[in-house]
């Protein structure tokens, strides 16, 4: 298996004053996974067929981790979007 693949790691903003929060930015992927594509079917009484179709990831899951030895810096991690992170000087 090979290692996860960091893109980028982006701040926004970059620069900060005392107080001020940046929002940090991980995009990062699995070189291992893969796709599968998979097919709705539906038909009625009548015959008529409705069909949709959707891709689907495998791929390990990532963990993101954002540190700091700063004491006056604090890190949240977004739970709704693995790899975003609120940062406060």
């Amino acid at each position: 298996m090979a290692n996860p693949v960091i893109r980028s790691v982006t701040a926004t903003p970059s620069t900060l004053q005392p107080g001020q929060t940046a929002q940090v930015v991980i995009d990062a992927y699995d070189p291992d996974a893969r796709t599968v594509t998979v097919t709705g079917k539906v038909t009625d009484v009548a015959g008529h067929v409705a069909t949709a179709t959707t891709t689907l990831t495998v791929g390990d899951p990532l963990k993101f981790e954002l540190t700091t030895t700063d004491p006056a810096v604090t890190i949240v991690a977004d739970p709704a979007a693995p790899g975003r992170f609120s940062v406060r000087v």
